[in-house]
């Protein structure tokens, strides 16, 4: 998979949405985590703004997963589990338990 890909989805994972609720502080908050399937994941006890934006940001990935799966010619699976170790490593306070 190509450097410029990577780079791409990473973004993706430290975008911020221009709403009330902040990806970060949610993250800090333990409210959110990141899955090793390249996935965000509410906590059950997460409010429903925050879990909007997690299922907003997992469309975006997955778009995303998808245009650089098919240009690199791999799976969707293994561009998302690839990105996640690369976020999980830069971040690991953040992994789902």
């Amino acid at each position: 998979m190509h450097k410029s890909s990577i780079v791409i989805i990473l973004a993706l994972f430290v975008a911020t949405p221009a709403s009330a609720v902040n990806l970060g502080a949610a993250k800090t908050n333990g409210q959110v985590c990141e899955q090793t399937n390249g996935f965000l994941m509410a906590n059950a006890g997460a409010p429903g703004d925050v879990q909007e934006m997690v299922k907003n940001i997992n469309a975006k990935r997955r778009a995303e997963y998808e245009k650089i799966a098919q240009k690199n010619q791999v799976t969707v699976d293994q561009v998302a589990k690839l990105t996640a170790e690369k976020v999980i490593n830069l971040a690991p306070q953040h992994r789902c338990k």
